[in-house]
C-alpha cells in the first residue's frame, strides 16, 4: 500500500518528498518538485504543509480523472492505493497533447486535475449557498475569493483573503431560477430548511426555549424566528421583553392557543437576563438562543456572563451565534419529528448539570465538615 509504504514512521501524513515518491511509485512517471507544489497548492486543504490520507485520496482521484481513465471504483480505500496499475497507464494520455515535452505534458495533466478539483469545490459551495439563501442575512457569508470564476486570472495576494459579504446575485445570476433578488417578494425562493411537521411531544411537556438578543441583533433574531417558525412554535417560548413582543407579532396569525408562551422577562439591562437565570436554575428552561452583539459594550455585562455561566453549570443547550443556532435547530427538528428522539435534547426533559459540579459539591462538603469539626473541637 503506497501511502503506508511512504508514510515514514506512520505519521498519518506525507511530506512533499513523500508525496513525490508515492506518486512516482504509483504511476512510473517522474514528478518534479514544481509539480508537487502545484498539487500541494490545491490538495493541502488545511494548508499545514502536509498531505493526509483523505487529501491524498482526493489528489489521486483527480489525477486519475485528468488522465482520461474511467474510475473502476466509486471510492478508493487505503488498501487500494498501491494496487491500481491503471493509474500509471492513465498518463498515456500525454501523447494526446501532441507535445514532445514530457514536462509540459505533465503540467497540462496537473492543470486539468487542479481545475477539475476547483470546479467541483465551487459547485459544492454554490449548492450549499443556494440551500442557505433564506438565512443569508443571519450568516453574512464572506467571499474570501473561494467562489472565483475558474476562467479568470488568479487573484493576487492582496485580494486572496479579502473580507466582504458574498453577493448572491453575482454568484448565481440567472442560474438560480429567477433573474434577480431585487424584488424579494416575488424572487424569494421557498424556505426548505423549515418544513412544517407534527411534534412528537406537546410544548407543555418540555421545558422552555428562551430567546434573547442584544439591540444590534434584534433584526437578526426576527429573521431567525421567521425562518424557523414551524420549528419554534413546537416549543414553549420565553425571553426578554422586546423578544417576546416580537414573537407575539410574528405568530399573531397562528390559531389561538397554538403558541405556548412561557414567562415574559424584563429587558436585559433591567434584570431580564437575571430572571432567565432564575428560571434556568429552577429547572424551567431547557435551551437558550442568545444572539450577542460582539461589537458593542453592554451595561449589564455581569448579567450576560451569569446567564452564560449558569447555562454551563446546568448543562443547558445554548447557542450564542446565528450559525450555532441553525445547527441546533437541525437537532431540535430531528428530536421532535415522527416518533421523536428526546435523547437528542435531554435538557428539555431533565435537570442536568456540568460533570464538574459533583466534584465542586464534594469540595464544599469537605469545607463545611472541616468547619463543623473545628467548632466541635473548640467546644
Amino acid at each position: 500500500m503506497s501511502f503506508q509504504k511512504f508514510d515514514k514512521n506512520d505519521k498519518g501524513y506525507l511530506t512533499r518528498i513523500e508525496v513525490q515518491s508515492t506518486l512516482e511509485d504509483l504511476t512510473n512517471q517522474e514528478f518534479g518538485m514544481d509539480h508537487i507544489e502545484i498539487l500541494y497548492a490545491e490538495f493541502d486543504k488545511d494548508e499545514n504543509g502536509k498531505v493526509d490520507f483523505p487529501e491524498f485520496k482526493s489528489m489521486v482521484h483527480y489525477l486519475r480523472e485528468s488522465g482520461g481513465v474511467k474510475m473502476k471504483r466509486q471510492s478508493i480505500g487505503i488498501a487500494d492505493l498501491g494496487s491500481f496499475n491503471a493509474f500509471g497507464k492513465s498518463f498515456s494520455s500525454f501523447n494526446t497533447y501532441k507535445s514532445s515535452n514530457q514536462d509540459l505534458a505533465m503540467s497540462l495533466v496537473l492543470s486539468k486535475a487542479v481545475k477539475a478539483s476547483q470546479q467541483d469545490s465551487n459547485e459544492m459551495l454554490k449548492r450549499i449557498a443556494k440551500e442557505i439563501f433564506p438565512v443569508r442575512d443571519m450568516l453574512c457569508i464572506q467571499d474570501d475569493a473561494i467562489f472565483k470564476d475558474m476562467e479568470e486570472e488568479p487573484l493576487d495576494e492582496e485580494h486572496m483573503h479579502r473580507s466582504m459579504a458574498l453577493d448572491f446575485n453575482d454568484l448565481f445570476g440567472d442560474d438560480f431560477g429567477f433573474a434577480s433578488f431585487e424584488d424579494e417578494e416575488e424572487a424569494e425562493p421557498e424556505n426548505t430548511m423549515d418544513p412544517d411537521f407534527e411534534s412528537a411531544f406537546p410544548a407543555s411537556d418540555m421545558r422552555c426555549l428562551a430567546l434573547v438578543s442584544h439591540n444590534g441583533m434584534k433584526k437578526t433574531m426576527r429573521e431567525f424566528v421567521v425562518a424557523n417558525k414551524n420549528l419554534l412554535k413546537k416549543f414553549r417560548l420565553t425571553g426578554t421583553n422586546s423578544t417576546m413582543t416580537m414573537l407575539k407579532e410574528v405568530f399573531k396569525d397562528e390559531p389561538a392557543g397554538s403558541i405556548v408562551y412561557g414567562p415574559s422577562c424584563a429587558s436585559g439591562p433591567l434584570g431580564g437576563d437575571a430572571e432567565l437565570v432564575a428560571y434556568m436554575v429552577s429547572g424551567k428552561i431547557g435551551g437558550v438562543i442568545f444572539f450577542q452583539d460582539p461589537m458593542s459594550p453592554h451595561p449589564h455585562r455581569a448579567d450576560i456572563d451569569c446567564l452564560v455561566r449558569q447555562a454551563l453549570v446546568h448543562n443547558v443547550v445554548i447557542a450564542e451565534t446565528p450559525s450555532s443556532a441553525l445547527m441546533i435547530c437541525a437537532t431540535l427538528r430531528s428530536a421532535l419529528i415522527g416518533k421523536g428522539k428526546p435523547h437528542l435534547i435531554p435538557s428539555f426533559f431533565f435537570s442536568l448539570q456540568s460533570p464538574t459540579v459533583e466534584a465542586y459539591k464534594k469540595q464544599q462538603k469537605a469545607v463545611v465538615d472541616a468547619q463543623k469539626a473545628a467548632a466541635n473541637a473548640a467546644n
